[in-house]
């Protein structure tokens, strides 16, 4: 009686490699998906890093999902060469296909998302050059007007009409030359 517990038919070992293969096979597409999202986020190590490790938990745990429905949780090897055997199928077949047909509409796609966008942000730019060039004039007539009052204000001592104390040496004069003519 414990042998029955342990043992799996033959028919229920078929089953299971063929459905691990399936598995295997939609991991696949599945790792597909993130690789096409992987690229057009950034082709960094870093991120490879972080989606494969995403990945790679994901998997573990649906590959646990998967032992605990197909097998009552037992892990066998034919299951888990299964698993191996389906993403290779398609990772070697239809994945170079869906993969360098990805790129291309990837390349396609991020030239008319460009190009939309160029479009739309064209009045937003046309107003900030506008008032790009219009603060330069600003900005320069300051400049300049601020170099004249710097230069100016070297000067405001030596004026001499302005100042007091000659005032104060032409009214001697005046009253020098004024005695000298009584």
């Amino acid at each position: 009686m414990t042998d029955y517990i342990y043992s799996l038919s033959l028919a229920d070992q078929t089953k299971g490699f063929l459905l691990s293969l399936g598995f295997g096979f939609l991991m696949g597409i599945f790792y597909d998906l993130v690789r096409i999202v992987r690229i057009s986020i950034s082709k960094s190590k870093k991120v490879i890093l972080v989606f494969d490790l995403l990945y790679f938990v994901f998997l573990g745990f649906c590959s646990y999902l998967f032992f605990l429905v197909v097998n009552e949780g037992d892990i066998r090897a034919f299951l888990l060469l299964g698993e191996g055997i389906g993403f290779s199928i398609y990772y070697f077949s239809l994945g170079v296909v869906v993969f360098t047909a990805s790129e291309k509409i990837l390349s396609i796609t991020k030239k008319v998302i460009s190009k939309i966008l160029k479009i739309i942000l064209f009045p937003f730019v046309w107003v900030f050059k506008k008032l790009k060039t219009l603060l330069e004039k600003f900005a320069k007539k300051w400049h300049k007007k601020g170099k004249k009052i710097k230069n100016k204000s070297k000067f405001h001592l030596k004026l001499h009409k302005h100042l007091l104390y000659n005032q104060g040496v032409k009214m001697v004069k005046n009253v020098v030359s004024q005695e000298k003519e009584v």
